[in-house]
């Protein structure tokens, strides 16, 4: 009697215990993204410009196999479908990393020489050309494995707009 009552009470308990170690294992402590509030203008003494995405990983692990798409998401780009939102994908310069540590920050620059077919008409664009496109955003998605429970993340920016492009670099106090 004595062992069904331990085994009624432990039961539970284990229950309990096991749910709270794979929530903190999985929610707390793990990598966490955070994005620039803007996208960055890099002008050189040519006056060659470059565009830059930034973001840290402010979590307690690190992540491996890290991958970062930058897409641009218009609603209505194909006239023939006007209410279907298109997503391009425009090429990084470092699309994938081995590993971002915790408390790394990177920058990373957008490629607007190599445009996608679907964006042939914008040939020469820039970035800034590429939001004016009436509905354009931009945003940056993050996929990386924790590097210790190896449970794959994602992670989705803020949509940019064409305002959120600024010409400075990033600082330290854009991820605290």
């Amino acid at each position: 009697m004595e062992n069904l009552v331990g085994i009624l009470i432990g039961l539970p308990i284990g229950i309990i215990a096991s749910l709270l170690a794979w929530w903190l294992l999985t929610h707390a402590i793990v990598p966490k993204v955070t994005f620039a509030p803007f996208l960055s203008k890099i002008t050189d003494s040519k006056n060659n410009f470059r565009y830059r995405i930034g973001f840290k990983n402010s979590g307690v692990r690190a992540m491996i196999d890290v991958q970062i798409i930058f897409e641009l998401v218009i609603k209505g780009f194909d006239k023939t479908l006007p209410t279907n939102t298109s997503y391009i994908q425009l090429n990084l310069k470092k699309p994938k990393l081995y590993k971002v540590s915790k408390n790394t920050r990177w920058a990373l620059t957008i490629d607007t020489k190599e445009l996608p077919k679907s964006l042939a008409e914008y040939k020469g664009a820039s970035l800034e050309d590429l939001l004016r496109i009436e509905n354009a955003k931009a945003r940056v998605i993050i996929f990386g494995y924790d590097k210790y429970s190896g449970t794959r993340k994602m992670f989705e920016s803020q949509k940019y707009i064409i305002a959120d492009i600024k010409d400075e670099k990033f600082d330290k106090k854009y991820y605290e």
